[in-house]
């Protein structure tokens, strides 16, 4: 088969024999793919760093017909991201938006839509306000459900379609928010305040209208962290897996330990 040329995203990438190692990347035209780069492990080789993790470049490969591993020819970087290269907290929050990306996402399902958000979302990453970059999460989440056919329900309760009662909790199971009435009937209801259930709706107000505004700034930790575990769970019921993202675990330890030197009053500058 003919070679082609693409955009790719790298994902993630792992050995294979001594010197090559194949490479999990999502493309623009293709989906993702699994890349074979012959070589790839041999210290300056031709690719370069144009295969690492996080990086946005132009591929030239061989489609392999029917699936499996496809052959890579060659690679360019177009975006490397250097803040985010830089700082430890940017590169976690960079590293879960590929991680959900790899995870969720089957292989050769084409969309240029996801291609280009995820790009804008990394980029998003890369020069936002570190305070900001939960918003950056929680949009991209978002929008990665939609394209995969799963936005949950934040107008109006999910269960009941009552859009006037008080808002109680959020349900991973039935996907999307529960008014009180509903939430004393169902298990599965993670409880929540009325200012979580407000920031999601606004949340996805931006997600819709393309926003960047950030919506958690005033929110306390506690608060910011229930919105992060409600999306997540909610990735997980309706993706039908146990996602355990390693980034995402570590900004819960660095979460944790923020908090604990905010509670001893520690000055860790």
């Amino acid at each position: 088969m003919a070679p082609v040329k693409s955009r790719v995203i790298v994902l993630r990438s792992y050995k294979l024999g001594e010197t090559s190692k194949i490479v999990v990347c999502y493309t623009r035209e293709y989906g993702k793919l699994r890349l074979v780069a012959k070589g790839g492990r041999k210290g300056g080789g031709r690719f370069g760093a144009a295969l690492e993790p996080l990086m946005v470049s132009s591929a030239v490969f061989y489609p392999k017909e029917g699936g499996g591993l496809s052959l890579l020819s060659g690679a360019e970087i177009e975006t490397e991201f250097p803040s985010m290269r830089r700082d430890v907290v940017r590169m976690a929050y960079g590293s879960a938006l590929v991680e959900l990306v790899d995870r969720l996402v089957h292989e050769r399902e084409s969309d240029r839509g996801l291609f280009d958000c995820i790009e804008r979302s990394l980029a998003e990453v890369e020069q936002a306000e570190e305070e900001q970059l939960d918003d950056v999460l929680w949009r991209f989440e978002l929008n990665l459900a939609a394209a995969l056919g799963y936005s949950p329900e934040l107008s109006m309760c999910v269960k009941c379609g009552n859009a006037d009662g008080r808002v109680a909790g959020f349900s991973s199971t039935l996907g999307g928010l529960v008014c009180a009435r509903c939430a004393a009937s169902g298990p599965d209801v993670a409880l929540t305040t009325v200012a979580v259930a407000a920031v999601l709706r606004l949340i996805a107000a931006n997600v819709r209208s393309g926003s960047t505004a950030g919506v958690g700034d005033r929110m306390t930790r506690a608060e910011r962290d229930d919105i992060t575990r409600a999306l997540h769970e909610f990735l997980e019921e309706q993706g039908g897996q146990r996602l355990t993202i390693k980034s995402m675990d570590f900004l819960a330890q660095i979460r944790r330990l923020d908090g604990v030197g905010t509670e001893t009053g520690q000055d860790n500058g």
